[in-house]
């Protein structure tokens, strides 16, 4: 199966990578990368995917009816262009990278007649754009993937077409060996203390995000006599809003005093040296549809204490493989974190628990293979109602 993987931004986030790491376990698919020119692309060349490049587009829900028109004509337009490159490269199935990637997609599906799945990332929208965009689902996609229950909930009226697929991570447990060196080597680098005890919170620069949670946790670990360590992973990108809350974050760490204490690190693409380096991961996000770095640390064996919102909790059962808190709520969240590093035994256990929970349900072969079956089945689908038209045509006759 030629597999045209359309993602309408060149920006690389949880959605994006999830593309690439799933994309490289096909068995039966063979995935061509579809995206404007960007970082997206450059890293799909350089693990030596087939890329088309696409001409870029960004358009926002807007109130002004001249913007929201301008919105509107681009999104025809990269849908023509996504049909003609789709069909030029004889692909067998649209695999369309987000919500929005999905309904260009769909746009030209009476020209291209190449069946278009809709992979869902995010916790869709309410209101009337959550119902208009729900009912064009129904009618133009011919199957759609969502990575978590909640993100799934208001698309089950599709019947065999909705998918549930979480995100997979690949099962490379590093040695205790390896632990040790990515240990040395990067709190070296961070400028830590080798037997510091380290949290780490990784993911865009974002307040929905809410890595101002983390710091004020520092804080109240910091105040308590508890000398603790937090890296913040990752950077704004998409909104202006977002470079404006990482000053905020800055700020917030020289308020409290506690800066001396913190790294920002920016992007880093080696997520599990850093997860096998820090003792502990945080997710303060609210409302996270699912939480790719969950499972990324879990992996490895790295407690994880997260938010019990949106799909963390399909991954982490609480008190068994991870720690669950209230979206918010900094003294609860300082409670668990307390209870981990507090307690070696349950340490261990979560640990052990964490890593054998991912080799059961997050791997990234059952992640693929649910994947690859979806696309079968939806080539599968277009290709049985065009034989009944056929036949119907040849009983009218």
């Amino acid at each position: 199966m030629r597999v045209a993987y359309y993602n309408h931004t060149s920006a690389v986030s949880g959605a994006e990578i999830n593309l690439m790491v799933t994309a490289k376990h096909y068995t039966k698919a063979h995935p061509i990368i579809f995206a404007p020119e960007g970082e997206l692309l450059d890293r799909a060349r350089k693990d030596w995917f087939e890329v088309v490049p696409l001409p870029s587009y960004n358009a926002r829900l807007s109130r002004n009816p001249f913007r929201l028109a301008a919105g509107a004509a681009g999104m025809v337009r990269a849908g023509y262009q996504l049909a003609k490159a789709a069909a030029e490269q004889k692909a067998d199935v649209i695999h369309a990278n987000s919500l929005r990637a999905g309904m260009m997609a769909s746009l030209f599906y009476w020209r291209h007649r190449i069946p278009v799945v809709w992979h869902l990332h995010d916790i869709p929208p309410k209101g009337l754009i959550g119902k208009t965009i729900r009912l064009y689902a129904s009618l133009a996609a011919q199957s759609v993937i969502a990575i978590s229950e909640p993100v799934m909930r208001d698309y089950k009226k599709l019947g065999n077409r909705v998918h549930l697929v979480h995100n997979g991570t690949v099962l490379s447990e590093y040695t205790e060996k390896e632990k040790a060196y990515s240990r040395e080597k990067i709190r070296t680098e961070l400028n830590t203390p080798q037997e510091g005890r380290v949290m780490t919170i990784i993911g865009q620069i974002a307040p929905w995000k809410r890595q101002a949670d983390a710091i004020r946790a520092l804080h109240a670990l910091l105040e308590e006599g508890k000398e603790s360590y937090l890296w913040i992973v990752g950077e704004p990108k998409f909104r202006e809003e977002n470079e404006r809350y990482l000053e905020e974050l800055h700020l917030l760490a020289e308020q409290l005093k506690v800066e001396k204490y913190v790294r920002f690190t920016g992007f880093r693409e080696d997520i599990d040296e850093v997860c096998c380096a820090a003792d502990l991961l945080l997710l303060c996000s609210e409302n996270e549809p699912f939480g790719r770095v969950i499972i990324e640390a879990m992996a490895q064996g790295t407690p994880v204490v997260a938010t019990s919102g949106g799909g963390v909790s399909e991954i982490i059962q609480h008190g068994q493989s991870g720690m669950l808190y209230a979206t918010g709520n900094i003294l609860e969240l300082v409670h668990r974190i307390k209870a981990i590093e507090g307690d070696k035994q349950l340490y261990k256990q979560i640990s052990m628990n964490s890593m054998d929970r991912i080799k059961e349900h997050f791997s990234i072969e059952q992640a693929a293979a649910k994947t690859e079956q979806i696309y079968r089945q939806a080539i599968n689908g277009v290709l049985g109602k065009a034989e009944e038209l056929r036949q119907s045509k040849g009983v009218a006759k």
